[in-house]
């Protein structure tokens, strides 16, 4: 081999192993590099980490400094009703510092707490107020939190009372009583070995006697502030809202049930708007009657020893062949002219001379029978019976269509408002006599209804509405709703407020009437339903005469008694417990049910515990926050 192939050889190899060296060092520099990157994004994410949890615990103490205020505000609304005013809103705290449960200040955090009235004012749809919270540290950094908070409703309840008793007497939950929905009472519950069901939340601001007899879905509490009735000081701004709807009536009587000369009576009427019914939200009504002096069994629809009356009471007939049944009170069968009109409905002579001499004991035994409360278009010819009205006028039988604006023993109050033309078209005889419920009908409407003094009440209800009497309220026949309740449709809702009682009438159309050795019930059912949320004030709600009267003339579902069931559905809120009936029979079961319409939408301006509930959280932007502009856009005009 020569030396210059050794060489080339040589030079080859110097070479590659020159071109390796270099990678290698590339490669360290990437690597190198690489990591550096890594260490740097580490340390990067380590501090971003550390910036996120230094900012998750700021935001935390902030929204934990907030929701402290918040909590101490709305225990100082229910422990100082002075502190909401009446308009705008005041300060509770300004840069105070927040203790955490620890009794630790939050550190850095300084707190600001506003409360005022929100929404409607009035109270009509219910009363509202927020409490604002602004957490805030020195760097003015801030997180703005609001509770809004809803006034209690008395309507919430299905029972309430200030008093377990009765004349002195405990009255006892007992013989497995149903009771639906929040029950509450100022004194001591008592329940019997006979037990009790209570399906929903149960509180007294004394305690329990016999709980071990007492079934308790939702618990119960003991030991709790009272909760005072509302007084009659506050319930008087109700009279200036009925003012403005024309609804503010002055009552000739103040007395109990017995004196009750003035009478609302409800009508839902079908304007054709649509419906096939008379649901629609403008199509309720009330009309009120107002009877003479001395006229109190009249506008009860009252009885005489007989338990019925010639003048309210009768029965129907034909006058025409062929034709509707016309009413006739008891007090004209004698007459030569209705004689006549029997023929002319197909009677012979004999046939209607026998009807003209019955008794009122046979009158009340026909099919047709049935009594009216006073002022009823049934009644035309008892109505009628004066010189002021001609033959034709008075001597006919009646239907609904045979109103009398002015009769002989008392007279309709007219609407003073516009009368809607589909209400002139449908019932032109007493459309100037409808006070329309509906607020398009009547603007200045806010769904009160004031008595000064005592007042009846009957009919079906389309709307919402609260009826308050400084008297007592007499429930004088049936009080329905004009949608079925238990729907669950919240269509309808009424507030019965009275200051004395609210007494269910002893009259000859809640009571069976005694005929020809039995009963018959001489109204449209045989039992009593009342929708409606009831207050009484002073002293509960009751029967009149419940302890008398017969003991097994109506069933209710299946059990004997005097006068049938009593379905109430809504509330029942009363000073002390009053009575409907007897163990041994007299008087009415008990079926009361409970309408959850009443907590959501509870009737109109319809009294207030004081009490605030929690209803909904807002977060607020801190941005834009300034609460001057804040509670002035939560309040309207």
């Amino acid at each position: 081999m020569s030396l210059t192939r050794i060489g080339s050889v040589m030079n080859s190899k110097n070479f590659v192993g020159s071109e390796r060296r270099g990678f290698a060092l590339l490669t360290v520099i990437i690597m190198t590099l690489g990591m550096a990157a890594l260490a740097a994004s580490a340390v990067y994410l380590a501090g971003n980490a550390g910036l996120l949890t230094t900012s998750t615990d700021r935001e935390r103490e902030f929204k934990y400094g907030a929701e402290a205020a918040m909590a101490m505000g709305k225990s100082r609304l229910n422990v100082d009703p002075l502190a909401l005013p009446d308009t705008g809103y005041v300060t509770l705290m300004s840069n105070q510092q927040v203790m955490g449960a620890d009794g630790q200040y939050l550190p850095g955090v300084n707190v600001n707490l506003y409360v005022g009235p929100t929404g409607s004012t009035s109270g009509q749809f219910g009363r509202f107020a927020s409490v604002v919270a602004e957490a805030r540290d020195a760097t003015g950094a801030r997180f703005v939190r609001r509770l809004e908070l809803t006034q209690e409703s008395f309507a919430k309840f299905a029972y309430w009372s200030d008093k377990e008793t009765n004349n002195g007497s405990t009255i006892w939950f007992a013989n497995n009583d149903n009771l639906w929905g929040p029950v509450w009472s100022n004194d001591v519950i008592s329940i019997a070995s006979s037990g009790a069901k209570f399906h929903g939340d149960v509180g007294t601001a004394k305690t329990i006697t016999g709980k071990s007899y007492g079934t308790f879905d939702k618990g119960y509490t003991e030991n709790q502030p009272a909760i005072t009735l509302p007084t009659n000081t506050v319930l008087s701004k109700l009279a200036g809202y009925a003012t403005a709807g024309f609804t503010n009536f002055v009552a000739p009587s103040n007395g109990d049930a017995s004196t009750v000369r003035l009478r609302l009576e409800f009508v839902a009427i079908d304007l054709g708007t649509g419906t096939t019914d008379s649901t629609g939200v403008d199509e309720g009504f009330v009309k009120i009657y107002q009877a003479n002096a001395g006229e109190e069994p009249w506008t009860r629809g009252d009885w005489n020893g007989n338990k019925a009356t010639t003048k309210t009471c009768g029965a129907a007939y034909k006058v025409t062949v062929g034709g509707p049944l016309k009413f006739f009170p008891a007090s004209v069968h004698g007459q030569a002219w209705m004689k006549t009109l029997l023929i002319a409905g197909g009677m012979t002579s004999t046939q209607a001379t026998t009807v003209g001499n019955y008794s009122l004991d046979q009158i009340m035994s026909q099919a047709t029978s049935r009594c009216y409360l006073g002022g009823d278009p049934m009644l035309v010819a008892e109505e009628r019976n004066s010189a002021a009205f001609t033959v034709a006028q008075k001597q006919i039988g009646g239907d609904t269509s045979t109103f009398t604006p002015t009769g002989v023993h008392g007279k309709w109050l007219a609407y003073p408002g516009a009368i809607d033309p589909r209400l002139a078209a449908r019932r032109p005889a007493d459309a100037a006599y409808l006070f329309p419920i509906y607020r398009g009908l009547n603007p200045g409407t806010k769904g009160v209804i004031a008595v000064t003094g005592t007042v009846g009440i009957s009919g079906v209800l389309r709307g919402k509405v609260t009826v308050y009497a400084t008297g007592t309220v007499v429930i004088l026949d049936d009080q329905r709703y004009a949608t079925d309740p238990s729907l669950g449709t919240c269509a309808d809702m009424l507030g019965i407020i009275a200051a004395n009682n609210i007494t269910i009438a002893d009259n000859a159309l809640n009571d069976p009437v005694p005929v020809s050795g039995g009963y018959r019930n001489e109204a449209t059912t045989q039992d009593l339903f009342i929708h409606g949320v009831l207050m009484a004030i002073n002293t509960s709600f009751g029967v009149e005469n419940y302890s008398s009267g017969p003991n097994n003339a109506t069933g209710c579902q299946g059990t004997n008694n005097g006068r049938g069931c009593l379905f109430l559905n809504g509330g029942l809120i009363q000073e002390s417990r009053g009575a409907v009936g007897l163990t041994s029979g007299e008087g009415y079961i008990k079926r009361y049910s409970y309408d959850h319409c009443a907590v959501s939408n509870p009737p109109p301006y319809f009294p207030t515990t004081g009490r605030y509930l929690e209803n909904r959280y807002y977060e607020i932007d801190p941005v834009r926050y300034n609460i001057s502009a804040l509670f002035a856009g939560l309040t309207p005009n």
